[in-house]
């Protein structure tokens, strides 16, 4: 396995960069609590030479900025997108976009081993190998907002032509998966009795969304199974000239969750070589998050603050402990907005989660605010009474558990996160879509 030479480049000239950086019109994306390690070893990513490899070519940004814990894309990139899907799907399925990360996971996962346990290479030529090849996952993380919006089109134009009325409901409930994300086949597990051991080591990763969250434990899985309820069966009847957009769909979904969970996978996988190299740099594993990836790369390690700041131009990068642009407008407001996904009104405390370490502080009859929800939210999500979400959706995961919880729901609000905090009494009203503060 040869070495990998990374053509990243930390920007020396930072006001020139910063100015260039200024340039780009950047549209809010996505509220992730991501650290340094994180966003330096895979970031550079986006750029279209990594989304090539994929057999994906003419997507790939070549520019990102984060603002912990805010993401943003370039509205170029956005308006690329939706031109490339549109040509894309002419010729292609969403189980295309599957099979690849697939096989992709399959062959990373193998060489993550090898890189491991081969003594013969430094702990810095291992980060790099690293680094390039978890590389390849983020085309399949970014490009979510293309993809709902090629299908969100399909939709409005297909649907309605064979179902009257609100069709969210309906089109939520055809397009439930039937592939099995890794939740779903932990579950199945720990409810078929697989000792608890064995489902720890098999599935503990799926807490660390971060790479550097503790695993589940497991007591963790044991109260999974306690929490565990049957899911609810929607029966429903799909026309014929519907059910190839049903099966799209279908797809979508389990790409949506699927996609995530082999990137985390993989980190959980490189974790003995992550906590390796906190000790050949002197620290302890929770601070090598603070940690430039590619100043361990080239020997000469710095660290920053967890509140950072990164901007991505082609191949050149930089990495701050205060904002890179400062003047972007702030939320101000006692209310927010967004899509019903399940109807119903009901009053309760919003709790912010951002990440799984958060839902321990989900109680019974509280209104669970994310970015978006993942499988790992459920139980959570079982004790809350509503849920409202920045990103999804009405195929999103957020929008399928609230149908069958039958809890109601607002998703797409894009600043649900930012508007409400912690310990706000809140009233949902889904039937009109509106999230308001009430005391």
């Amino acid at each position: 396995m040869k070495d990998i030479i990374n053509d990243i480049r930390f920007a020396e000239d930072r006001d020139s960069f910063i100015k260039e950086l200024k340039k780009i019109e950047w549209t809010h994306w996505l509220n992730r609590p991501y650290s340094v390690f994180m966003a330096t070893i895979c970031w550079e990513g986006v750029r279209e030479k990594f989304y090539s490899r994929s057999g994906l070519h003419g997507l790939g940004a070549d520019n990102y900025l984060y603002q912990f814990p805010d993401i943003y894309y370039d509205v170029k990139f956005y308006e690329k997108g939706v031109t490339f899907f549109d040509n894309y799907f002419k010729s292609h399925k969403m189980s295309d976009l599957s099979n690849i990360l697939d096989i992709t996971h399959k062959r990373h996962v193998v060489s993550l081993g090898e890189i491991i346990n081969d003594n013969n290479k430094t702990i810095p030529q291992k980060i790099a190998l690293v680094s390039d090849m978890v590389k390849d996952y983020l085309f399949y993380l970014n490009v979510i907002p293309n993809l709902e919006e090629y299908f969100n089109k399909r939709i409005a134009t297909e649907v309605p032509k064979y179902i009257q009325g609100d069709y969210s409901r309906f089109v939520g409930d055809m397009c439930i998966p039937t592939k099995k994300n890794a939740y779903v086949l932990m579950l199945e597990e720990l409810m078929s009795g697989v000792p608890i051991k064995e489902i720890k080591n098999k599935y503990g990763w799926m807490r660390s969304r971060d790479g550097f969250t503790d695993f589940y434990t497991e007591e963790d899985f044991e109260e999974i199974k306690r929490g565990f309820k049957e899911p609810q069966k929607h029966e429903v009847i799909i026309p014929e000239e519907l059910k190839d957009l049903a099966k799209e769909l279908k797809e979508l979904n389990f790409f949506r969750t699927d996609r995530t969970d082999k990137f985390y996978e993989f980190h959980g996988i490189a974790r003995p070589l992550f906590e390796e190299t906190a000790k050949h740099i002197g620290v302890s594993f929770k601070d090598l998050a603070d940690y430039d990836a590619n100043s361990i790369i080239t020997g000469q390690p710095k660290r920053y603050n967890k509140n950072f700041s990164y901007g991505l131009i082609d191949n050149k990068y930089i990495v701050s402990n205060e904002p890179l642009i400062s003047d972007f407008k702030k939320h101000k407001s006692d209310e927010v907005k967004g899509r019903t996904a399940f109807k119903g009104v009901v009053r309760g405390i919003a709790r912010i989660v951002t990440h799984s370490n958060d839902i321990d502080k989900v109680k019974e009859g509280d209104i669970l605010i994310a970015q978006m929800t993942f499988p790992s939210f459920i139980s959570a999500m079982q004790k809350s009474a509503a849920f409202v979400t920045d990103e999804g959706s009405i195929t999103c995961h957020a929008a399928i558990i609230a149908r069958e919880m039958k809890k109601p729901c607002i998703i797409g609000t894009k600043n649900a996160t930012h508007v409400l905090k912690d310990g706000d009494m809140v009233e949902v009203d889904a039937d009109k879509g509106i999230v308001r503060i009430i005391k």
